[in-house]
């Protein structure tokens, strides 16, 4: 049901009350301050019902998920397998989350603080409509004989004081209302700057493991590029002739100063260096191979 807006569409007559009879005059007063108290009073109960529903869906829906975000954990507990026990305790992490979320919209939204404003304003709304009813028919109960200009002008007032009243009302609920508004909009933009914040971290903790297992993938890839190996001979005299091997490789025949090796796989290597004199005399050295390194 749509509600219509609190509003005066135009101002009565100016001469409304003028030249009339006090009847008449009492009649006019009395159906405008009732059309006015059942125009608040109506606004207030259709705003009411949707805050209400609203209010009690919010709350209903935290609560049914309160109750597998509490007992997941425990079911987590009794689970042998981990794969089991992280399952739960992400279900149970995930309910807990999605119920806060909700609490939240309802102070950011007022939903529940709106439903419990407004119930109160329009109750003291209904009341001084009725209290203002009765001293209506006290009065004229009081009134001996016909009214007359004063009973218009005293009953006039009386209708102008429950106005004051009703009006007074709607601007302290408008103000409070004001108030909780900025308070869930500074909310709001307090999740939203903390959860930016959050994500900022994450991105670059994300950025930075990606930059540290690029660096990783390709250090090892570098590692994997074979070296050289380059052995200098030196003799006393004449080049003689050497048998030259490495690792478990078969030695060779080699004849000259400086024998070089390619593509040996980076790390430790042992080079075995036999002389053909008789007898043979050998010699073993360890040589560091570096990545991509002579």
């Amino acid at each position: 049901m749509a509600k219509p807006n609190i509003m005066s569409e135009k101002l009565a007559h100016w001469d409304q009350y003028k030249n009339k009879a006090p009847d008449e005059v009492l009649e006019s007063i009395y159906t405008h301050i009732e059309k006015t108290s059942r125009q608040m009073c109506a606004w207030y109960w259709t705003s009411i019902k949707t805050k209400r529903v609203t209010s009690l869906l919010i709350r209903g829906m935290a609560f049914l998920l309160l109750v597998p975000g509490t007992i997941f954990p425990v079911f987590a507990a009794l689970q042998e397998k981990a794969e089991e026990k992280l399952v739960l305790t992400q279900l149970a992490i995930a309910f807990l989350l999605i119920a806060g979320l909700a609490q939240l919209a309802d102070k950011i939204f007022g939903w529940s603080s709106g439903w419990m404003r407004y119930i109160t304003t329009v109750l003291t709304m209904e009341n001084l409509t009725r209290a203002f009813q009765m001293e209506w028919g006290k009065y004229l109960v009081s009134k001996e004989g016909a009214v007359d200009a004063s009973d218009a002008k005293a009953l006039f007032d009386l209708a102008k004081g429950l106005e004051q009243e009703l009006t007074k009302l709607q601007a302290e609920e408008t103000t409070k209302w004001v108030a909780e508004f900025n308070t869930g909009i500074a909310l709001l933009d307090t999740m939203i700057k903390t959860q930016r914040e959050e994500a900022d971290k994450k991105l670059e903790a994300i950025r930075t493991s990606l930059t540290n297992q690029e660096t990783a993938a390709k250090a090892d890839e570098r590692a994997k590029i074979p070296g050289a190996l380059e052995v200098t001979l030196s003799f006393k005299a004449e080049v003689k002739r050497v048998r030259i091997g490495l690792d478990h490789e078969t030695a060779a025949d080699f004849l000259g100063n400086s024998w070089t090796k390619v593509d040996v796989p980076p790390g430790r290597h042992k080079i075995r260096i036999t002389t053909t004199t008789d007898p043979p005399r050998m010699i073993e050295r360890i040589a560091e191979i570096k990545p991509d390194t002579v």
